[in-house]
């Protein structure tokens, strides 16, 4: 249920938790963004390794597309079909079919390909949810996590569509489902979102993923500000970490933000008390991620104290999503090269410092973590 006040048609936190508010919402369910991130299994962790001459992949949810988008639906009484078709005139037919109806329609796409995002790096797995079309003009009109409508020419979607990239190609994915017999989720769809979330930070499929990866991943930090990697690949890695953490559509600190208001909301729901007792020590984690992610860009150089600004501001103006601030986010991001180089011949000094703090930072978010799972293992 949600316990807030009704959330808007644009915008969100998450794009598959915030896509499938508004189809739901659309067809005359209120469910809270948070509510839903918690039923598909809500928050892990995860670290990928960096390839030869690239980075690592770091991320605070708990499984991939479409495993978390179907325990997303089944939290609501939905059985969500992801219909795929490598047929780019057949997929459109199809969505086309959807909106001359007057149904909006969940799909997905590289975000590498919404002008409106700026995107530097291929993700076909980001969901949008394409509200209508004007045939005469060749236009859509969709609904993202910016604040307000975008517009794309229908050839900009298809081309979003159809990207082959990986990670998580689209394959022109649309999600189906009878949305008229969604539900508001039970006591029991709270219970079992928590018991996919305990599964994944305590019994981690790999050494890098959960809370054992929590623990390798704040030491290959370390090791690699100790290291004689080149001050630039660090900052660059740092960085990326920064926006996969705080900035890639995850509500802020790792997803965390989200985990504890789905916490607050399933308390209420349950009349469990040691459910807003874990939404405390979700707050306490939140907290902690965010002096992790204050250290990832540190404003202890004023090139560092300059970068990271410059990613948070770009940021805020692609979520307002308007012709001027989208401008402004350009500028920024061609900013951006620079500025990591400029905090990059800076690193030196303050190498074996961030080194140990981020170290420290991490460990004491793993150490609540585990006080949080070993209650909500009991939940």
């Amino acid at each position: 249920m949600s316990t807030t006040d009704p959330e808007p048609l644009y915008g969100g936190a998450h794009c598959e938790t915030a896509s499938l508010r508004k189809q739901l919402a659309a067809h005359g369910l209120p469910v809270s963004e948070a509510m839903l991130f918690g039923l598909a299994g809500g928050i892990s962790f995860m670290h990928l390794p960096p390839p030869p001459g690239g980075r690592g992949f770091t991320g605070g949810r708990n499984g991939p597309f479409p495993e978390f988008t179907r325990r997303m639906a089944a939290g609501v009484g939905l059985d969500v079909e992801v219909a795929v078709d490598d047929d780019p005139d057949r997929a459109w037919a199809e969505l086309r079919g959807e909106l001359d109806q007057g149904r909006p329609a969940v799909v997905y796409v590289d975000l590498f390909h919404l002008p409106y995002f700026q995107a530097t790096r291929h993700f076909g797995a980001h969901a949008i949810v394409v509200l209508g079309h004007d045939p005469q003009a060749g236009t859509v009109t969709v609904s993202d996590r910016p604040a307000r409508p975008q517009t794309l020419t229908t050839a900009e979607l298809a081309t979003a569509r159809a990207s082959a990239h990986q990670p998580f190609p689209p394959r022109h994915a649309l999600l189906r489902a009878d949305w008229k017999t969604a539900r508001q989720p039970t006591e029991e769809d709270v219970r079992q979102g928590i018991r996919y979330s305990c599964r994944a930070m305590l019994h981690p499929p790999v050494p890098t993923f959960g809370l054992r990866g929590l623990d390798s991943y704040g030491a290959g930090l370390q090791h690699l500000l100790r290291s004689d990697a080149p001050a630039l690949s660090v900052v660059e890695e740092l960085a990326g970490a920064f926006v996969d953490f705080e900035l890639a559509g995850t509500g802020g600190n790792a997803f965390r933000n989200l985990f504890q208001e789905f916490l607050t909301e399933a308390a209420q729901l349950t009349g469990d008390h040691r459910l807003a007792d874990a939404a405390l020590l979700c707050a306490d984690s939140a907290a902690q991620w965010a002096r992790v992610i204050a250290l990832l860009l540190p404003d202890w150089t004023d090139d560092f104290a300059e970068l990271g600004a410059a990613y948070r501001a770009r940021e805020a103006e692609l979520l307002d999503g308007g012709a001027a601030a989208l401008a402004r986010a350009a500028l920024l991001g061609e900013r951006l090269p620079r500025l990591r180089a400029a905090a990059a011949d800076g690193l030196g000094p303050v190498r074996e410092r961030l080194a140990g703090e981020l170290r420290e930072a991490l460990r004491a978010v793993a150490e609540t973590e585990r006080e949080l799972y070993a209650l909500l293992r009991e939940v």
